[in-house]
């Protein structure tokens, strides 16, 4: 299967067909597209792998999850590229370009008023047992990327790519909606969690049965747990922002 030519839009059903991997569309049947030239794939294969091979040397059976899902990662940055004007992808970022990268803290938290449960310049979330915690959004705000002119983004976190490093995992139920589509109920993940997914590592990992989950600056989503337990949790999120050069022009703090 390969898309039309020229087409400026691609179906949640053909991304899926085309990667082999599920996809969160949420309510979205379409999405616009834009066709990457060869250069600009180089590009993002170049980040992939960069990225890639870290993860291979510290969870090898987490690399392998996210190996597979290259073709989504080039797709969705298709996507981002139609939704930010058809500017070209180079790495790094120049001005009046796109930059491409992998999700960092400041990426998913870009100012201090974004909504989402995660601390500034971190990926620890504070957490109580039996109280809801927001991966993205919050109580009565659906996240979204940034929408600044000439500073927007979009990130894509990659199928099985939620990742909690520490002690002790902190969920077994998750939610995951969006404006479109709020009418979800819940998932439950492995009753194994409490096992890491590498020997001797303190590493677990955390099912997305709705598959990778792409958000940009049009759609809000919420996605939230109910905590197991008290304390700090550190859940790191595996996959790429896409963002125009000024998004992210210089090291970034909040």
């Amino acid at each position: 299967m390969s898309l039309p030519a020229g087409r400026n839009y691609v179906t949640a059903e053909e991304i899926s067909s085309l990667s082999g991997v599920p996809v969160s569309a949420l309510g979205r049947d379409k999405f616009p597209y834009k066709e990457l030239s060869d250069i600009e794939i180089q590009v993002i294969n170049k980040v992939f792998d960069t990225g890639l091979d870290v993860i291979r040397k510290v969870a090898p059976s987490i690399a392998g999850d996210i190996a597979i899902q290259r073709q989504l990662a080039i797709l969705f940055a298709g996507v981002a590229k139609a939704l930010m004007d058809y500017k070209n992808y180079s790495f790094p970022s120049v001005g009046a370009q796109l930059g491409v990268n992998w999700l960092f803290p400041q990426a998913v938290k870009y100012n201090a008023n974004v909504p989402t449960g995660y601390n500034n310049d971190s990926w620890d979330i504070p957490i109580t047992a039996g109280t809801p915690a927001y991966l993205l959004g919050s109580s009565t705000d659906y996240y979204t990327t940034s929408s600044t002119p000439n500073q927007r983004s979009a990130i894509l976190i990659f199928n099985n790519g939620l990742i909690e490093v520490g002690s002790t995992p902190s969920a077994e139920q998750f939610r995951l909606i969006s404006v479109a589509k709020g009418d979800y109920g819940i998932y439950t993940v492995s009753p194994l969690v409490e096992i890491p997914v590498e020997p001797t590592k303190s590493i677990y990992q955390y099912p997305t049965p709705l598959g990778a989950l792409f958000v940009d600056y049009q759609n809000g989503v919420k996605w939230y747990f109910m905590p197991r337990r008290s304390g700090v949790s550190t859940i790191k999120m595996l996959g790429l922002v896409f963002y125009e050069h000024a998004f992210a022009s210089d090291v970034l703090w909040i």
